[in-house]
This record gives structure tokens, sequence and C-alpha cells, in this order.
């Protein structure tokens, strides 16, 4: 009994380890998020299963690469992804990582039509703008100017090139309009911590770089004073095995190119929070360790962190663009996603071609019979407020109404006005049910359904409880729709 109980075990780490690495596939590809995951599994079944970099739980807008995925991402053959306004923490990784291999962001496609953000949390429909048509009627040439999307109109990466480019070659160059490309804040006791910079890939990210120790409590309130110190022609040389600590001056560390890890102590005086500036994202210099741990040799995570610092213009909008990035939840969009994977994937492994191709014949037959049923289910009298405006791809197939959402930035907390709005767009518009969602904190949504009298329910784009695979896709968007009938 205990050797089949044990033997079951070993199956069941086998299973799991499979979607971790590349389950034995001669092309390694990685999927970023679990929705994707699967339509790439779909393609490939028969081939090979994808790695997947966010899965459970975990919210692509505030996930955190670890050791593992830097070692996934180095020897990955192709890359899929939605693109930098959902999954930021990649943008970097992909540059500096996985310098090998082909990466497919699907919001850059010209196959897939996107749609613009809601500017405000109550949408347009119902609030006092008569506009709509200019958001998404004639004015909405989502890609006319495809390349606004990244030009002219996106301020944030207009310095993307410099950024990562010839000016990063010397370690300090132009990062955007900040002297900094991560930030974060960690609530520290008082005592000693190792900060570790590893090669990766046989080298060092940067051979040097400057880091600023300020005793705070938040970023935003600090990064003018980092900004300062960094961009400043004085800073204190720090080798391997040297102090840092908080003070108000630049540190200047240099890599030990006969170590495969260099290693600083920080020393924390007194019990606080501390935020960290760096010239370049600590994951970069990750190999096969976490970059920042106690004596005891335990992770100490942020408690808030600026993934890239380039692009900081998030705070006041959703994500760093102006495009709603949630497409995949339109199975008309995912069966372009699915032609897309497959057209890339033969193209990368010729000898597996036939197989895509069949794979992702039976997935547009399937997705067009999912489309059928979702359709039979939805009720279009129903009303709804959703945690985020993550939908409106959803929304826009199925002709579901959806008044509103409690924010429009998941990353940033309703305030006090958006909630007060909400609340009265609830009682307003005779709205039928309030949805949350698992990534994130349901408190709001459920305190506001409580005092309005709503029902309160929970959906999620990602899938997030969700067992990984080909089949996922379809129980997502089943879930999507029977969450919405049952309100």
């Amino acid at each position: 009994m205990k050797l089949q109980l044990k033997f079951g075990l070993i199956l069941s780490t086998i299973s799991i380890l499979s979607y971790v690495s590349f389950a034995n596939a001669e092309t390694k590809v990685i999927a970023s998020i679990k929705p994707l995951h699967s339509l790439v599994s779909y393609v490939m079944d028969g081939v090979g299963k994808p790695g997947i970099l966010v899965d459970g739980s975990s919210s692509p807008h505030t996930f955190q690469l670890k050791p593992s995925h830097a070692e996934m991402l180095q020897e990955a053959d192709i890359i899929f992804w939605i693109g930098e306004d959902l999954e930021s923490f990649l943008e970097s990784p992909l540059e500096s990582i996985a310098t090998n291999s082909k990466h497919i962001a699907l919001m850059e496609s010209d196959e897939i039509e996107l749609l613009k953000f809601r500017e405000k949390n109550i949408f347009e429909d119902h609030d006092d703008h008569d506009d709509h048509a200019d958001e998404h009627g004639d004015d909405h040439d989502e890609h006319e100017d495809h390349a606004d999307e990244h030009g002219d109109d996106h301020d944030e990466h207009d310095d993307h090139a410099d950024e990562h480019g010839d000016d990063h070659a010397d370690g300090h160059g132009d990062h955007g309009d900040h002297g900094f490309e991560w930030a974060g804040v960690f609530d520290l006791t008082e005592g000693t911590y190792n900060w570790s910079f590893a090669k990766v890939g046989g080298e060092y990210a940067d051979p040097a770089m400057k880091m600023v120790i300020l005793m705070s409590d938040e970023i935003e309130s600090s990064e003018e004073r980092a900004e300062e110190l960094l961009e400043s022609s004085s800073s204190t040389d720090r080798n391997h095995s040297s102090t840092l600590s908080a003070n108000d001056s630049a540190f200047m560390l240099n890599f030990d190119e006969s170590r495969e890890t260099t290693v600083f102590s920080v020393e924390i005086k007194e019990a606080g929070k501390y935020a960290f500036f760096t010239e370049h994202m600590p994951f970069e210099f990750e190999a096969d360790e976490h970059f920042f741990k106690d004596l005891s040799g335990n992770d100490v995570e942020p408690i808030a962190q600026e993934p890239d610092s380039g692009h900081h213009d998030h705070h006041h909008g959703h994500a760093h663009g102006e495009f709603d990035i949630h497409f995949w939840l339109d199975p008309e969009i995912a069966k372009t996603i699915v032609m897309i994977v497959s057209s890339e994937l033969s193209e990368l492994d010729p000898s597996n071609a036939s197989i895509y191709n069949s794979n992702a014949t039976k997935a547009l037959s399937e997705i067009d019979q999912l489309i059928a049923a979702t359709k039979g289910k939805i009720n279009s009298n129903a009303k709804y407020v959703v945690f985020h405006d993550a939908y409106q791809y959803f929304e826009k197939r199925f002709g579901i109404e959806v008044v509103g959402a409690l924010t429009v930035n998941p990353e940033v907390l309703p305030g006090a006005k958006q909630l007060s709005e909400i609340r009265e767009a609830i009682e307003h518009e005779n709205v039928n049910c309030l949805f949350s969602e698992p990534q994130f904190n349901p408190t709001i949504a459920e305190t506001i359904a409580a005092d309005t009298g709503v029902k309160a329910a929970v959906i999620d784009p990602l899938g997030a409880e969700l067992e990984l695979g080909k089949d996922l896709y379809f129980e997502l968007i089943n879930d999507l729709s029977s969450s919405f009938e049952s309100c």
C-alpha cells in the first residue's frame, strides 16, 4: 500500500513538473498566462507541452519572475505572450535573458483588432458622456496607426530603445524619463541581509550598476531624491562582500567577474520600511536563488515594487497602454490566436507542421461550437458591475451589459469617489450582480454588494482554479458565461 502511494505521488509530481519544464518537447515553447497556454497546448497536442509562467491564482499585473522562470526563458525556442501592457514583468527579461528565442507578442499582431480602454469606471452608456462613437465608432481605428500604440502617443515607450540599447551598454544609460529601472519597498527588521547578483548565461547583465537605499514606506515619495542620487556623478564604490546601508547617497556596485555570484551585505540598523532603487531589474541577475535573503536563507520579498520604472504612468491608467489586452476572452479572437500559434510553430518545427495544422483545424471547430453554446446561455437583459475593466471583448461578442468596474487599473484600489459612483450606478441602473476576481481581495466588492443588496459573485478572466491543459480555455469561457447566466 505504501509503495503504491509513493508511486502515485511520484507520478503526480512528474505530471506537475511537465508543465514547469517543457515535457520533453524538442521545440521548447513557453506561454505566459493560462488561457494562452491552453490554446498553445491544443495546437501542440501530440508533440509536447508548453511551459507556463503565470500559474495558479497569480495575476500578471503583479507577477514576479523566479530563478526557475529565468532558466525557462533562457532555454526557450519561442515565447508566446500577450504583450507589455499585461505582462510588464516580461519586457526586460525577454531582452536580457531570452536572447535566443523568438518572442510573439500577440497584442502587436495586425490580425487582432484591439479595443481601447474605457477611461472611467462608469462606462460610456451609463454616464454623462455622449461621445461613445468617438471611442468605439468612426474614430476607433485601432490599427490605422498601429505603430502609435508604441510610438508618439505612447510616451512611456518613446525612449525604450535608449533604455535597453546604446545607452544601456555602459550600464548607466537613460532609463526612460527616470534614473532607475526598478524600485521596491521592503519591510525589514533590524539586522543583516544578503543581496546577490548572479551570472546568467555565463555573464552578468552588466559589469556594474548603481543602487540607492532610502528609509521610506513608499516609492513615489522618495523616487525624486533617488533619481537625483542615481544621476549624480558622485557615488560610493562597493565590491563583493561590501556592506550597503540606507543613506543619502548612491552605491556603485561592481560585480566580480571571477565569481559566479557577487554578494553584498545590507545592514539595517533600525526596523522599518526601506525603498531600494536600482539601474537594472534584480531578476536579470537571478540564476538559482532569489536576489534578496536574510541570513537564514529565507527569501525577502518586496511589499511594493515598480517592475519597470520607465512605465510609471501605469498608475494613472490601465497598465501603460491605451488598448485593452484581455482579447482572449473573445473566442473569435482565440481562433486567430490558434492560427498564429500554428503558423509560428510550423515554421519553427516543420517536421510536426501537419500535426499543428490538424490540431488547429480541430480547435477552430470546437471554438465555433463554444461560441454557439455561449450565445444560448447569455441573458441580455441583465446588468453587471465587474472588478476591473477586463471583459469588453466578451461583452461585445455576446451582448452583455456591464455598467462599470470598481477600478480601471487593477493595481490601484478604487478611491472614495469611484466607490460612490459605483454605488450610485448600481442603484440607478438596477444592477443584478457585482463580480470580484480570485486574483484580488474580494472585500470591497462583497461590502458594496451587501450594502446595495445585489448579488456578489466571482468571475475569473485567467482560469486561476482550472487545471492546465488544452481544455482550460473552453472551461474558462463556459465558467464566464455560467457566472453571467446565474446572476
